[in-house]
């Protein structure tokens, strides 16, 4: 998706509001493309602008959808209509409302300011920010960075902007300036049906979903791996007769090992005589600085796993420039694994707090990181342990960690993922925990109605314990530390902790490594083991110091980019 900012003023615009949005849209463009020109239009007391728009783009008068809907709704546009099914940041208006509305999933966050005399919409922070032309640091970030490597539930960089829930919609009355958030609780509620019928419905309501598509896919691209969500995308669309081209990324060597997602991806794409094409993530040949420069602005610093990103968005930047518009990815809320208490819930979905982890528990004790758990994401009485795993993913996860991650190639390309339309998710939290846990039931349905090609067993993309640990990378890292040591973000005790513990590996050692102990017992040992290790050995949950460096290093870099937009 391209990325946009929507604004609705009480009065008129300014005259350079034009040229003011087209200078934010120059500013959050990447810095290794040619963007498609900004689409810019301001009409009285509405303006948007959009970076690098798409073809997907819809557009009548102010309204302005990015992505995709799974079918074609003639009221996209009008506020206080149905909201659309699909993926996509949604800003409709009409003579009396202004509406913003998040897809069903939260697959592309939608951030928001409003005071007095302005509404401020927009995929980017960076964007509201600027036009503010001033930053207010959220030190709520910060502890959430630290356990979780993401901003944690709904927070942003700016204590002042706000982040719209999955399924949710601001409507804003224009002529009193009032707004209300107008909310879909997600609920897990089992049905009383036959598996059989559950099995049914589900292949039914994936094959309607992804037949809903109105897709030219000449222009679009299917990212795959060795698991199942890809391989079910692909299976479903060959049912339907329909030509995709499929996609696969990761380090060289990945292509010759049999249980690689790439050497699995190619297996699959020729049973299926699908255009096949696989782009190397081996380290670019530019400065690790500037690498990491361009992963947090690109990210705005919402998520640290860089692992994928080594090439220097190089994948992206080719799809951008071979005019490929989007590509079809297999996110997904099907079910997650195997737990067997509150904390391994919430660590399985990435929800860890400072609190879980040796290394940062005694921060957390002193007053330094204080963290609360949201009481939307605490456990009602009424869930069940599974029931609430699969809530925080479809609540925390989705919107939270998924939706950063898509944020990183947004500005490249469209996307869509058809996995996470409203009605497979609706349909999959009236399902019994059995048949979520581990995905079950839609890796029974794809094991159905694909080849007899084997599931990989390991990543295509670099260790990342073993790239922190390069030489470079902890130099980096020392040395951005080291400069703020002193600025009060966090304690210099803190950061002195960090830096007598980061390790650097002989890249002898690893450079052709392609086993790893860590990964490899992790593989093998069965889930109920791994959480009953996790709640019992306290030092097992430990942050990694090198990942906790590059944590810090996130929150250095992207606060003094913030700090920036103030001098334009």
């Amino acid at each position: 998706m391209s990325k946009a900012i929507w604004i609705c003023s009480r009065e008129k615009l300014p005259v350079d509001t034009e040229k003011t949005i087209n200078n934010i849209c120059d500013s959050i463009a990447p810095d290794n493309i040619i963007p498609n020109p900004n689409m810019v239009n301001v009409d009285n007391k509405i303006a948007y602008g959009v970076m690098n728009p798409k073809k997907s783009i819809l557009r009548q008068n102010n309204s302005l959808l990015l992505g995709v809907t799974t079918y074609n709704d003639v009221n996209w546009h009008q506020p206080k209509s149905e909201f659309p099914d699909g993926c996509y940041a949604l800003f409709r208006d009409n003579e009396e409302y202004s509406e913003i509305v998040s897809d069903p999933s939260g697959s592309r966050t939608i951030w928001y300011y409003k005071d007095d005399s302005v509404l401020i919409a927009s995929t980017s922070q960076i964007a509201i920010i600027s036009y503010l032309n001033n930053f207010e640091l959220n030190r709520d970030v910060l502890p959430w960075l630290l356990s979780t490597g993401s901003l944690g539930p709904a927070l942003s960089w700016d204590k002042r902007i706000q982040q719209l829930a999955p399924n949710n919609s601001l409507l804003l009355k224009k002529d009193t300036w009032e707004s209300e958030v107008v909310k879909n609780k997600i609920l897990f509620k089992k049905e009383n049906r036959k598996e059989n019928d559950f099995e049914e419905k589900l292949k039914e309501t994936i094959s309607t979903s992804l037949d809903s598509l109105e897709l030219n896919y000449n222009d679009w691209a299917l990212p795959l791996s060795g698991g199942y969500d890809s391989r079910g995308i692909l299976c479903f669309l060959k049912l339907k007769n329909k030509e995709v081209k499929t996609i696969t990324w990761g380090l060289e060597k990945s292509l010759n090992d049999p249980q690689n997602d790439a050497y699995i991806a190619k297996k699959l794409a020729e049973s299926f005589n699908a255009p096949h094409t696989f782009y190397s993530t081996n380290l670019s040949q530019e400065p690790i600085e500037d690498i990491l420069e361009r992963f947090i602005k690109n990210g705005e610093g919402r998520i640290d796993h860089i692992a994928g990103y080594l090439d220097g968005f190089h994948i992206w930047s080719v799809l951008h420039n071979e005019g490929v518009q989007g590509i079809i990815r297999g996110d997904e809320g099907f079910g997650w694994s195997e737990v067997s208490s509150k904390l391994t819930a919430r660590l399985s979905v990435g929800l860890g707090l400072c609190s879980d982890y040796s290394n940062l528990s005694k921060w957390n004790k002193l007053g330094v990181f204080e963290q609360n758990l949201p009481d939307y994401l605490k456990k009602d009485e009424n869930e069940s342990i599974d029931q609430w795993r699969d809530r925080l993913y479809h609540e925390f996860r989705l919107p939270t960690i998924v939706s950063a991650l898509s944020d990183l190639k947004l500005s490249y390309i469209e996307q869509i993922s058809p996995l996470l339309s409203r009605s497979i998710l609706e349909e999959v939290r009236r399902h019994p925990d059995s048949l979520r846990t581990e995905k079950s039931l839609f890796k029974k349905i794809v094991n159905s109605i694909s080849p007899s090609i084997p599931y990989a067993t390991r990543g295509a993309n670099a260790w990342i314990y073993d790239i922190l640990k390069q030489k470079d990378m902890v130099e980096l890292f020392k040395d951005e530390i080291k400069k703020n040591i002193d600025t009060g973000i966090f304690p210099a005790d803190f950061l002195n902790e960090i830096l007598n513990n980061l390790k650097i590996t002989n890249p002898d050692k690893t450079k052709n490594r392609s086993f790893n102990i860590k990964s490899f017992l992790k593989s093998i040992l069965p889930t109920s083991i791994k959480n009953k290790i996790k709640d019992n050995v306290s030092a097992v949950n430990i942050v990694d110091y090198n990942q906790l460096a590059l944590r810090v290093y996130i929150s250095f870099r992207m606060i003094n980019i913030l700090k920036a937009t103030q001098k334009q």
